[in-house]
């Protein structure tokens, strides 16, 4: 059987490289495989582009992590000496974060704009940030003042970083950004079509995943709307309702705004950029993968592109996922032919994370 595997990373637990080694290798035995890593933005977009371009160089760096503490990272700096690739993920992510160090209110994208600075001090004239899989919902806020923006509350005095002092936000001055940013082209690459505000707003939809209760989620939907109205009346585009703004904890909205940034939906941009439909004809079955299979799957995430792909080609499609919302799939029209959860191999959650490989390769060997 030719089987076409294309994984996303299981968040905090296997990145989408590791991943499709571990499938190839041990579908191989029996069939003839293509193994391609994916990334819709979030986890895995270093690695993705890594892969398109072997000769790229990792810049390492130390920046603040979501939670403002000092943390060594790295970004890639393409062959070409011009074009950088950040990803916010390996800057403020979630990854292992545990439940308890969440800190939502008060979590910021600082890191991030840290990043940006460096790549721009490097020459980078092109530089696409991956959005998805942070700790964090400033709306990029904390980046933007890494970068040289201020805010200041209606006193006049410059707010401290975090969601939850955007409640107080009057003014924002963008000039010094703007000046060091000259010439520099950004694309946000983002992992999901939700807006800023509104019923999928970034809080409700994404804030219970970075630790928001029901009351703090009500809290992050104010702070983004009175950023929202700030920027605008600096004169910025209103990021409020454009599509995908609210991915990577609205890290989009800050780039969208403050800085001119495009915003692409990764799975169709990555997808086309490495030529991953040309594979599908070939294929007899193919095989994606994600941490979680739940609503969100649905909203433009990697998965969803092979999902599409697979229907248009009439391929069957197995789904590995770490943990299941079977809900998310009830009149779903992309719902996969077969799932697969590595908490049905594993004894538990806990042992299904921690070595989500071994559960992988015994779901690989049934094939």
């Amino acid at each position: 059987m030719k089987i076409l595997v294309l994984p996303n990373a299981f968040k905090g637990s296997l990145s989408a490289v590791k991943a499709a080694q571990v499938l190839a290798r041990t579908l191989q035995k029996k069939h003839e495989v293509r193994a391609l890593p994916v990334s819709d933005g979030g986890d895995g977009f270093i690695d993705f582009f890594k892969t398109l371009d072997p000769h790229a160089k990792a810049i390492s760096l130390t920046a603040k992590n979501a939670f403002l503490k000092n943390k060594k990272t790295s970004f890639l700096l393409l062959s070409d000496g011009k074009t950088a690739v950040v990803e916010t993920a390996r800057v403020c992510g979630l990854g292992s974060t545990k439940k308890e160090e969440l800190d939502p209110l008060n979590a910021s994208s600082f890191g991030v704009g840290q990043a940006l600075v460096k790549a721009a001090r490097l020459g980078a004239k092109t530089i696409y940030v991956g959005l998805g899989g942070v700790a964090c919902n400033d709306g990029g806020a904390g980046m933007a003042v890494a970068c040289g923006a201020k805010l200041y509350d209606k006193n006049g005095a410059e707010l401290p970083l975090g969601a939850e002092p955007l409640l107080r936000i009057k003014s924002v001055d963008l000039s010094a950004l703007l000046k060091k940013f000259s010439g520099v082209k950004i694309y946000g690459v983002a992992d999901v079509t939700n807006p800023l505000l509104g019923p999928k707003s970034s809080a409700k939809v994404f804030g219970p995943q970075k630790g928001a209760s029901p009351e703090q989620v009500k809290l992050l939907d104010k702070a983004m709307s009175a950023w929202a109205k700030a920027l605008t009346l600096a004169g910025e585009k209103n990021p409020a309702r454009a599509t995908s703004t609210a991915a990577a904890g609205a890290i989009a909205a800050g780039l969208y705004s403050c800085f001119g940034a495009q915003l692409i939906l990764g799975s169709d941009f990555l997808f086309k950029k490495a030529g991953l439909e040309k594979y599908f004809p070939w294929a007899d079955l193919v095989i994606t993968t994600e941490g979680k299979l739940d609503k969100q799957t649905f909203y433009g995430k990697a998965p969803l592109a092979v999902l599409q792909l697979a229907r248009k080609y009439k391929k069957p499609v197995l789904f590995i996922c770490g943990k299941l919302d079977e809900k998310a799939l009830v009149r779903q029209q992309f719902a996969p032919q077969q799932v697969a959860v590595l908490t049905d191999f594993a004894p538990d959650e806990t042992s299904a994370q921690q070595h989500a490989g071994k559960y992988l390769k015994q779901i690989a060997n049934t094939l």
